[in-house]
């Protein structure tokens, strides 16, 4: 199982790290303004994670702070459940979708030093509502690895 989606111009698109240390597509970092990987530190952005319906997914939701519920919100093929937070002082929204056979979970890092973003800015929609979970793990264009 792997992710598809929609990379705006300007952004820059990453797999990320299972809990083993490996390179995974079922994890994918979207940063607005980056030029390499490490820009993930300093840049605002997207983090995707599919969680196949075989591996145990835990809501990480107890563990932030300034915790507040939102409404379920539909942007593309999924109807997300969520909430925002803060997490070592930067604030997060955080969306979850649950179907038969996974779990999306996004996050959406609003604020880095100068840089912003909101749920509702166009860059942001047009990355949630592209996704897509694919039966092929390595589905993202490699010119953005």
């Amino acid at each position: 199982m792997g992710l598809r989606l929609t990379v705006p111009d300007g952004w820059r698109a990453y797999y990320g790290i299972d809990s083993d240390g490996k390179i995974t597509p079922k994890k994918i970092h979207v940063y607005k303004g980056s030029e390499n990987v490490s820009d993930v530190y300093s840049k605002v952005g997207i983090t995707v994670c599919v969680f196949p319906k075989e591996e145990i997914y835990l809501s990480a939701k107890g563990f932030y702070l300034e915790v507040t519920d939102i409404e379920a919100v539909s942007i593309g093929a999924h109807l997300y459940e969520g909430y925002t937070c803060t997490s070592c002082g930067y604030p997060y929204t955080m969306l979850v979708s649950k179907n038969e056979e996974y779990t999306l979970q996004i996050m959406v890092l609003m604020k880095n030093g100068k840089e912003s973003l909101s749920l509702y800015d166009n860059e942001t929609l047009s990355v949630i509502s592209s996704i897509e979970v694919t039966y092929n793990e390595w589905d993202l264009d490699p010119n953005y690895l």
